[in-house]
């Protein structure tokens, strides 16, 4: 029986070689697939399982504080120092305790403090007669550009008859001494930790610096109030040394530039200023710089926090230290507006921030102490008075202490520094961007960084200097105190839908137990987001940003997974497709010569043996070519062999194969003996009720009377096209979520390549299987070719038929393609792409293509039959 199969082969080399060719591309399209899904799936969960970790699994938030930015999965990149409190220490223990919880770790926000020197004997007035002003100026730099933070100032005179206006509150200088000294001073950002979780957390007991004289925070580390003053506090804290903050402070002595030396000069001075209607009439009036001294704000803490520690500052020698510091000011998040991104295949979302008045208020201080217009919210904290404070005001300000335990290096603590999986740590990093567009949407190449300025309702916060415990802020501020709790949960270690279902259990009970907002961040990546700057209206430009795409690993993984089995299914369907197709076309080809071997004698089981063999043959080739792409493969690799690749290679191809044998054996049933005298095509045509007026009537006519032949050759050729459809659509879509983060971005690297393969191996494919479905249509029916030209039909008219034909197959196969494609893209996606026109267009143009190119051939063949051969033939 196998040298009857080797003969039929060699006598029919013609199919042979095409089956063969089809045997080829199945098992290399196979072996590639599955080395490629293999390999690639392999990277991608190696890769997320080592971006798994994060500094923080959750992190639990007021109710009330969710961002807008939040329905499209992104967190700005500091979210949390904008958070004051809503947090209760009862709902901290609450969670703590939960069996699920490893480390709870909170953020209490208490604000900014006015941290400040003074430095004697700096201003020199003139000993010359005159009007002179002094002001202080405040000012944050390394933003968009120099920022007034705070500024005041005031009018002296040192004239013997300072006879002037009551409006310009001029003062009467009688001891220049008196206003010798300079004060500068900086908002250095106050938070409270909890010590023993924060050192779980990132161990920060380990970043303590010069261990022998510092330590860390211990329990005899507990806050004092004044006796006092209601609003005076002692608290232990732990002081970062190295200064964030790029800004100065200045000052300058000016004298108006004006003529005074006669009393006439002088009546006339003031006679003009009593009658400007200006706030400071003194400010229209020129002035001559004399004196011009700046000072560091990165000086001022330094020579601060030297004060505290009771050592003499190297920075600023003969300063003196304020003995505490005025807490002034909370401030609020950023308040986002989405909108269309300038280049959105860069940056999928853009938004937009810009400055409001500022609305400060306070008992004591001026609104002079912080800029005329911000980009956040800011509020004054205010500690109610009791009347056994002797105070004049019913609330006031905190004076904090600082009672300093150590100095800590935030770049010694231990939190993932990757920029695929890191997260905000504004506790410990400060804030940072860059200015990638101008103010006209022009690239600014390269991209200028922009740095924290200081200001507390500036663009970027600084972090904190500052650490104290939580029982100081809630001694301080209350038991609402607390601003975030970021947490690491158990049982959540390795990628995966199970870890997932653990943080969303643990999500969903916090929210119902505590009524707080928790968000996942484990496996959250950086996502570059473009934010316009507008400031009074005025674009200062378009800043860059690493904002926190949440749940981009999950995403990643169960995206690429739904990819990597689709692409493995799609492969298996088309090559049985593929068999099937050519089982039957070889059944059609072949119905003659079995029914003669029906005739002569063979049994039917001889039959099935014979079809069997063929399979058992092309399986084991498919085998075959697996094993010498597998050896291929690791020997690039340097890999050993993988023997489950083969397996299921070797185990796919029986299964392809077994299945053209079962199709071809129950045709062999239906195979009569009598079918060895008849000539002619073997279907029999349904009737239609089409006249025959063209050749398009006439090739739907034979389209539709033999339905069941067609119809399988639109299916091979639906069928690929429905899977190329939905491989693009794969791709797009995994480009789509990929991309949008910087671990999306390394993982896509790796993935690339692979559905690109796979596309070039269905299209092969599906070619090859609607040449050979079209060609078997024309040698069945050379008869009626011949009538057709014998009755006067040219070689263009015959050609003109096969190629419509092979267009009419196309555009139904497309339509059903079409349809398949979308409806798998809805049960696994729960989306239908209306809004990807090329999907469509893929979907109905590739098939039409590939019919008409698989009628080239076969047309050329229908148009070389000759009337005269076919009837010879036929006698």
């Amino acid at each position: 029986m196998l040298r009857f199969v080797l003969n039929q082969w060699r006598r029919q080399r013609g199919k042979f070689i095409l089956t063969l060719v089809g045997a080829l591309i199945i098992s290399a399209g196979l072996s590639l697939m599955f080395n490629l899904t293999d390999s690639s799936q392999g990277t991608v969960e190696q890769t997320l399982q080592k971006k798994w970790s994060s500094a923080y699994d959750i992190v639990v938030r007021p109710k009330g504080s969710q961002m807008t930015t939040e329905s499209s999965k992104l967190l700005e990149p500091n979210y949390l120092n904008g958070i004051n409190g809503g947090i209760s220490f009862k709902q901290y223990q609450q969670i703590k305790q939960m069996n699920e919880i490893d480390i709870a770790a909170p953020v209490a926000v208490m604000g900014y403090a006015n941290i400040g020197i003074s430095i004697p004997n700096q201003i020199h007035f003139p000993d010359k007669p005159g009007i002179y002003r002094l002001s202080n100026s405040h000012y944050g730099a390394g933003g968009f550009s120099k920022e007034l933070i705070a500024q005041d100032g005031a009018y002296f005179s040192t004239m013997e008859e300072p006879l002037v206006p009551p409006n310009t509150r001029l003062i009467h200088l009688q001891n220049p001494q008196d206003f010798s000294s300079v004060q500068p001073f900086t908002y250095s950002l106050i938070v409270g930790i909890d010590p023993e979780a924060e050192a779980q957390l990132v161990g920060l007991d380990k970043s303590i610096l010069n261990q022998k004289k510092f330590r860390y925070f211990n329990q005899e580390d507990v806050p004092s109030a004044s006796k006092e003053s209601s609003n005076q506090f002692n608290i232990p804290v732990l002081i970062n040394p190295k200064s964030f903050n790029t800004g100065y402070s200045q000052f300058k002595l000016e004298q108006v530039n004006v003529d005074l030396k006669t009393k006439q000069a002088r009546d006339t001075f003031y006679q003009r200023l009593a009658q400007s209607n200006a706030p400071q009439p003194l400010d229209q009036e020129k002035r001559k710089i004399i004196q011009d001294i700046k000072v560091d704000a990165s000086k001022v803490e330094s020579a601060f926090f030297d004060s505290l520690l009771g050592q003499k500052t190297k920075v600023l020698p003969h300063s003196e230290a304020n003995t505490n510091a005025q807490l002034v000011a909370q401030t609020g998040s950023l308040t986002y507006q989405t909108m269309k991104s300038p280049f959105p295949t860069r940056w999928e979302n853009a938004y937009e921030v810009h400055t409001a008045p500022t609305a400060f208020k306070n008992t004591i201080l001026s609104s002079s102490y912080l800029p005329k217009r911000g980009f956040r919210t800011v509020d004054s904290y205010e500690i109610k008075m009791k009347k056994s404070d002797g105070s004049a005001f019913k609330s006031m300000n905190p004076y904090l202490t600082f009672d300093v335990v150590g100095l800590y290096d935030p770049n010694k603590i231990n939190v993932s520094k990757d920029p695929l999986n890191e997260l905000p740590m504004e506790t410990y990093r400060p804030s940072a961007a860059s200015i990638v567009l101008d103010s006209k949407n022009e690239p600014v190449n390269p991209a200028q960084p922009i740095n924290t300025t200081g200001n507390p309702i500036g663009l970027l916060t600084n972090s904190p200097n500052v650490l104290t415990t939580i029982d100081s802020v809630q001694k301080v501020m209350g038991d609402q105190s607390i601003s975030s709790i970021r947490l690491k949960v158990k049982g959540a270690s390795s990628v995966g839908e199970q870890s997932d279902k653990t943080l969303q259990r643990i999500k969903s009970e916090i929210e119902r137990e505590t009524g707080l907002i928790a968000t996942i961040t484990k496996g959250s990546s950086p996502q570059p987001v473009v934010t316009k700057v507008v400031d009074e209206g005025k674009t200062l430009g378009w800043i860059e940003q690493p904002w926190i795409h949440i749940g981009a690993a999950i995403t990643i993984f169960r995206e690429t997974s739904v990819g990597f089995s689709g692409v493995i299914f799609a492969m298996l369907a088309v090559a049985i497709v593929y068999v099937l197709a050519t089982s039957y076309v070889s059944m059609l080809a072949r119905r003659k010569e079995f029914a003669v071997l029906l005739a002569l004698g063979w049994r039917t089981k001889d039959l099935y043996k014979i079809v069997l063999i063929e399979a058992a043959i092309l399986a084991g080739f498919v085998s075959t070519v697996a094993l010498i792409v597998e050896g291929i493969f690791s020997l690039v690799r340097s890999e050993a062999m993988n023997g489950w690749s083969l397996l299921w290679i070797a185990l796919f191809s029986l299964v392809i194969y077994l299945a053209g044998a079962t199709w071809s054996a129950w045709t062999i049933r239906r195979i009569s003996p009598y079918e060895a005298i008849k000539t002619g095509e073997y279907a029999k045509a349904a009737r239609v009720g089409l006249k025959l007026r063209s050749t398009v009537t006439l090739a739907l006519k034979e389209l539709i009377g033999k339905w069941k032949r067609n119809s399988l050759s639109v299916l091979s050729i639906a069928l690929p096209t429905a899977l190329l459809t939905f491989f693009l659509f794969v791709t797009f879509h995994l480009q789509g979520v990929l991309y949008t983060s910087w671990l999306g971005q390394f993982v896509a690297l790796q993935v690339g390549p692979m559905h690109y393969v796979t596309m070039g191996v269905a299209i092969t494919i599906a070619i090859l299987t609607t040449g050979e479905i079209m060609w078997q249509n024309v040698t069945d029916r050379r008869a009626s070719l011949a009538v057709l030209k014998a009755l006067g039909w040219t070689n263009g008219s015959i050609r003109q038929l096969i190629v419509f034909e092979g267009f009419l197959v196309g555009l139904i196969s497309g339509v059903i393609g079409l349809i398949v494609a979308y409806s798998t893209i809805y049960v696994l996606y729960d989306l239908v792409p209306w809004n990807e026109p090329l999907l469509i267009g893929v979907s109905l143009v590739l098939p039409i293509l590939f019919g008409v190119i698989a009628a080239f051939i076969p047309a050329q063949l229908a148009a070389r039959v000759q009337p005269y051969q076919e009837l010879k033939d036929a006698s």
